[in-house]
């Protein structure tokens, strides 16, 4: 596998990156520390960090249906597309598309396999070379959100929280990303993620379920006969 494809592994990847939009002074860090607004500022972004590890460091595994909408930063387009996704610690991850096309894109933690059904090609890599990054790492049990980024409250709703994550470590393909976590159950349920050309891959994911007891059967991927294998 040359650079070129791991530059598209790696685009395709990043849709899971965590994301979360601009900046926002909290109601209640404004009321609770306007004598002190960094402070408590800083306070409540530590609690909600510290609720989010907390959360994924106690899921082995994560189901979620997801709906994505791609925007080309050049040409102002957007493409929608929707499947299923699933993560296994430690590092096991697959994306199944159900429209438009029907592209898989799953690792076991070692290898990584991008299957495009619409042309007959699966591109098979290592994943612990540059094809996966440090935003999928952590939804697949092998990241520490707060180690790996440099991380900012953004302007949440009534229903999430919103934050905005830059990578400590330069990543392919990943300038800055936000991820909006729902406040009853601190799972990410929206993230943003944006390329160094200025596209957006926005991701949402809807009927979350954890700890499902997923085989780790369903993270290999048998190639079929006839298709082309690019290494």
């Amino acid at each position: 596998m040359n650079k070129k494809q791991l530059s598209i592994i790696s685009y395709r990847l990043s849709v899971v990156g965590w994301a979360l939009p601009t900046r926002i002074i909290l109601a209640i860090a404004f009321a609770v520390g306007i004598a002190h607004p960094t402070i408590g500022l800083a306070d409540d972004l530590n609690a909600i960090i510290a609720k989010v590890q907390k959360t994924y460091d106690g899921i082995h595994d994560i189901q979620a249906n997801f709906t994505q909408f791609t925007t080309s930063a050049s040409i102002k387009e957007t493409q929608k597309a929707e499947g299923v996704v699933s993560f296994k610690k430690p590092g096991m991850m697959k994306w199944e598309y159900k429209s438009p096309g029907k592209d898989i894109i799953v690792s076991d933690g070692m290898t990584i396999w991008i299957y495009q059904q619409d042309i007959g090609q699966v591109m098979v890599g290592n994943a612990l070379d540059n094809g996966t990054s440090i935003s999928n790492n952590f939804l697949a049990g092998m990241g520490n959100i707060k180690k790996d980024f440099e991380i900012e409250m953004a302007e949440g709703d009534n229903n999430a929280h919103l934050l905005k994550l830059n990578p400590k470590t330069a990543q392919p393909n990943l300038r800055k990303l936000y991820i909006a976590v729902d406040k009853k159950t601190f799972l990410v349920i929206r993230t943003i993620v944006y390329d160094m050309l200025g596209n957006e891959t926005k991701v949402i994911f809807e009927k979350i379920k954890t700890n499902q007891s997923l085989s780790g059967s369903i993270f290999k991927f048998k190639i079929p006969e006839g298709v082309k294998v690019v290494k």
